[in-house]
């Protein structure tokens, strides 16, 4: 099959994520990339060992257009329709990238019969593949948050929950903070494959908390009030220096440990047993891009011996993981359950045409 021809709009950093994935998974080749910023206009990016010359747009009409910003594809569109003539229907989304992969899912699936799988299929008959798939019903708007930057430390930050939340240093414009928190809001909605299920957790005074994958503290903003303590585990050095600013009014009750959450102890890596055997643990959040299994595996005494436990870990990194977890809780005595629907995750190191479970949730509420 040959590849189709197509043009990337927007010369900025998202454009190295759609030419990484062109690059690994083919279908397509880029004739031109477009920019409204002059600064880039008649310089060349290396795509599949071919120079692509960067452009101010056009009324070209031959190819689609795939516009490579989320935060600004209603403005693009836009201008492209009403300046330049161009049909919508030939100005694309970013998932655009994923036609293949949307292809290859519905054919897998066809014969299914889990409901949900169904309606996943259906949607993707009419929509571009994306993460959620037509599965969360509610809209956030970016006036949901209002951006301001800390004049002490460069930092971006807004509020969650009447709690200012900063954002990593390299999120400097406000529509990226917008979009960046926005997309949390979608990841947390009631009906999101990727739901923690906050509005469920039982916490007391007497918790002590594992934020494995901390980020910007979302999660554990939403719990911090009503804890002894939390742990916040995060490796990356652009999240830490949020955190620091984000948690400084919780510095009594909240430890950031600048490490990953794994199977050994050492200089870059915390176990689950080693933080348990300092503070006894009843909740655990894993979301660490894929690294779930071995920080379960760091806290197998602890989930043997517990007998209040509570743990949230992400399934969707790996094919096996949901399945893989499922058994491993099981079988240690917890009530599991997976969150509703399925994900596709665009953004792994290895993309593959399927939809994951999200999330597991296993609970032991023995005394």
């Amino acid at each position: 099959m040959r590849n189709e021809k197509i043009i990337l709009f927007g010369a900025g950093r998202k454009k190295e994520i759609l030419i990484k994935l062109i690059e690994k998974y083919g279908g397509f080749d880029v004739v031109e990339i477009w920019d409204n910023n002059s600064r880039y206009w008649e310089k060349k990016v290396l795509i599949n060992n071919h120079e692509v010359k960067i452009r101010k747009p056009y009324a070209l009409l031959e190819y689609n257009i795939v516009i490579s910003t989320d935060a600004y594809f209603d403005e693009i569109k836009r201008q492209l329709s009403e300046e330049l003539g161009i049909d919508e229907q030939i100005i694309k989304p970013s998932q655009y990238i994923f036609k293949n992969f949307k292809a290859e899912i519905i054919d897998k699936y066809k014969n299914s019969y889990d409901k949900e799988i169904i309606e996943i299929c259906n949607y993707l008959k009419n929509h571009e593949l994306d993460m959620f798939n037509g599965q969360i019903k509610k809209e956030y708007p970016d006036s949901m948050f209002n951006i301001s930057r800390d004049e002490g430390n460069g930092l971006l930050y807004s509020y969650w929950m009447d709690k200012k939340i900063y954002l990593k240093p390299d999120i400097q414009s406000e529509s990226l903070a917008k979009e960046y928190l926005c997309t949390l809001c979608r990841e947390q909605d009631k009906d999101s494959p990727h739901s923690y299920k906050m509005d469920q957790l039982s916490l007391t005074n007497q918790d002590v908390v594992i934020d494995a994958g901390a980020a910007e503290g979302f999660f554990a903003l939403q719990v911090i009030d009503r804890v002894k303590k939390i742990y916040l585990v995060e490796s990356d050095k652009q999240w830490l220096e949020a955190l620091k600013y984000t948690f400084q009014p919780y510095s009594h009750k909240a430890v950031i440990i600048p490490k990953w959450l794994g199977s050994r102890n050492d200089e870059n890596m915390i176990s689950i047993d080693q933080i348990n055997h300092e503070d006894k643990v009843s909740l655990v959040k894993l979301d660490i891009e894929g690294a779930e299994s071995d920080a379960i595996a760091g806290g197998d005494k602890t989930f043997l011996s517990s007998q209040k436990m509570h743990v949230i870990a992400c399934t969707y990194h790996k094919t096996e993981d949901a399945e893989k977890f499922y058994e491993y809780f099981h079988e240690k005595g917890f009530d599991t359950e997976f969150s509703k629907g399925y994900l596709f995750v665009g953004g792994l190191e290895e993309v593959k045409p399927e939809l994951r479970k999200g999330v597991l949730t296993a609970k032991k509420n023995g005394e």
